[in-house]
């Protein structure tokens, strides 16, 4: 979202989880602990979504999500709400609910009942996967071992329990009862502003794809629909709007179907039938592509 917000020419590659693409000797050698997203800019490699925000940021000049200002109250004020958002455990969250699925109550696309049960395969046994392909891959052994380590014992362990999940919620509560307060303080004289004035920034961006995730997951209605959080609700419906996260969000959705194409490929019995159900699904998802780039 950031690099469509800025206007940054790239290209993109969907890695697919539920297809294990993250521990593909090409994007291992990219970032050998297998975690997306990665950009590559040149011979540079920065992982990690708000790095790689920060990176642009300070090295793509099209459109700066930034105050000029860097000391200014609008700066640390969007610094702040950065560090809470970001520090949501939202991958807990978003697995946990995976886990316990007596916790669902609207989600959506790509979160359909198939892709929850399969994420809780994967999560159940990831340290066994780590340790399957850290031996098949010696390149990359160290770094996939000691991964393989914290997801069965350290911090990488999200198999949790409703509890855990119950706790993750609150704290997501807690940040989002301060966005509303932010939010609050713009109505009802300056509708237009965001999360921290005028300008759009960075803040927005974290805060605009948490709320997708949330959506997804299905907790819209605990967290701020239904007149829950009126002022964050109408952020919702605006940035559901935004150019940048119509595309943004566009992909999401279109990586489940490139996992589902890739799997029919793999498990066709003949050519006829694999060329077919391909073709359908590239039809399907330029047809989505072409309806987002036009609205």
């Amino acid at each position: 979202m950031a690099l469509y917000e800025k206007r940054v020419p790239f290209k993109s590659q969907i890695v697919s989880l539920l297809a294990q693409e993250q521990y593909e000797p090409w994007f291992l050698r990219l970032n050998p602990r297998g975690e997306v997203p990665v950009l590559t800019d040149g011979v540079k490699v920065i992982p990690d979504s708000s790095r790689i925000i920060e990176y642009l940021e300070d090295n793509c000049q099209f459109k700066q999500l930034t105050p000029k200002e860097k000391g200014s109250e609008e700066s640390k004020l969007i610094q702040s709400f950065r560090e809470s958002l970001n520090a949501l455990p939202i991958p807990l969250l978003t697995y946990g609910t995976a886990l316990n699925p007596e916790l669902l109550d609207n989600p959506k696309p790509p979160f359909t009942p198939a892709v929850f049960k399969k994420m809780a395969e994967i999560m159940k046994k990831r340290h066994v996967i780590l340790r399957e392909h850290a031996e098949r891959m010696p390149e990359f052994r160290d770094a996939l071992l000691k991964k393989a380590e914290e997801a069965e014992k350290g911090v990488l362990n999200i198999n949790t329990t409703r509890e855990d999940v119950e706790e993750a919620l609150k704290k997501v509560d807690a940040t989002l009862q301060e966005v509303e307060d932010q939010l609050s303080l713009h109505l009802p004289d300056n509708v237009d502003c965001w999360l921290c004035g005028s300008l759009f920034s960075i803040a927005d961006v974290d805060l605009a794809i948490l709320l997708n995730r949330l959506n997804q997951l299905g907790y819209e209605r605990r967290f701020w629909s239904e007149g829950k959080r009126p002022a964050l609700q109408a952020y919702w419906e605006r940035i559901q709007k935004r150019d940048s996260f119509k595309k943004a969000t566009y992909f999401s959705i279109n990586a489940v179907h490139m996992t589902m194409l890739r799997g029919v490929l793999k498990q066709s019995k003949t050519f006829l039938a694999s060329l077919t159900v391909a073709l359908g699904f590239v039809a399907i998802s330029y047809i989505v592509y072409r309806r987002v780039q036009q609205s």
